[in-house]
């Protein structure tokens, strides 16, 4: 199955204590890569996240992004820090002594105190952080993939187009190949008819035509490619990541082509590898979006 590595998906997931969003963004990568930022408190669930979504995925940069709504009637309470506010008591009576300073305490100046207050919020349990966020970050994937089953479908239609032009120069080449070891002999008897000696005449065109069909033979050629295309067929259809071993076909296609264009003999088949070559690299690029 063909799977765009761009797409989109939302999780969300409600508790007791708070609602959990995971969105994820995909996009184009050689490899899978994973990148998310979760509460520093929920470091075991951004470790089981980048697990899940390796079971999932096989190539693509994948952005987790985690918002995380709290409860408003979780409890919470607010303790003074009596120690250090009775060493801040014991610093500005040392600094009243040398420095104007009024004896009285302001409510604001005692809240302004750096960590004077502290607030406990009560501690979400580990096993509803690790199963909100298992639920959510399922969800917003199975959401992704769709989404990326849905462009890969587009993508497969596109890439089925290109390999039909590709074949089609193919068969251009393939039917002027057989003309062209003719259209040699005829031009080689044009060029030896001050030959006197018949019989050395047709044995200098035989040796000359039989290099120059050893030289322009591409038969190996059209069958490796033959089977290349098959090859992309079944590749096309396979249930399991397919994006590099696609790559991988282009490059023997495209190395096929080379070889094909290099023994040519025919201007008609300049032009169908030219052609064949564009079409090729369209298909390259169609082929990078795919997982």
């Amino acid at each position: 199955m063909v799977r765009s590595m761009t797409g989109f998906g939302r999780g969300v997931t409600t508790t007791e204590n708070f609602q959990l969003t995971i969105e994820i963004r995909a996009v184009n990568h050689r490899f899978l890569e994973v990148s998310s930022k979760f509460p520093k408190e929920w470091m075991e669930a951004e470790v089981l996240t980048k697990k899940l979504l390796a079971k999932l995925f096989s190539r693509g940069k994948l952005d987790v992004s985690v918002h995380v709504k709290k409860n408003e009637q979780l409890a919470q309470t607010v303790k003074v820090n009596w120690p250090l506010v009775e060493a801040y008591k014991e610093a500005r009576t040392k600094l009243s002594s040398r420095v104007p300073v009024t004896p009285e305490w302001s409510m604001q100046e005692l809240i302004s105190l750096d960590d004077a207050l502290i607030v406990e919020v009560v501690e979400i349990p580990r096993e509803e952080i690790l199963r909100a966020v298992e639920e959510a970050v399922t969800q917003a994937a199975v959401n992704l993939i769709d989404m990326r089953v849905r462009e890969g479908q587009e993508l497969y239609e596109v890439v089925i187009g290109f390999k039909m032009e590709l074949e089609q120069q193919i068969a251009i080449i393939h039917s002027v190949s057989q003309q062209a070891v003719e259209k040699y002999r005829d031009k080689l008897l044009q060029r030896m008819q001050d030959i006197s000696s018949i019989e050395e005449l047709e044995g200098r065109v035989i040796t000359e035509v039989a290099l120059f069909a050893e030289r322009a033979d591409i038969a190996e050629e059209l069958d490796r490619l033959a089977s290349h295309f098959s090859q992309l067929d079944e590749t096309m259809g396979d249930e399991q990541s397919i994006g590099r071993k696609l790559d991988f076909l282009l490059q023997e296609i495209h190395r096929e082509i080379n070889t094909i264009g290099s023994k040519n003999q025919s201007s008609v088949a300049s032009i169908a590898v030219i052609h064949a070559k564009s079409v090729l690299e369209k298909m390259r690029e169609q082929i990078q979006n795919i997982e």
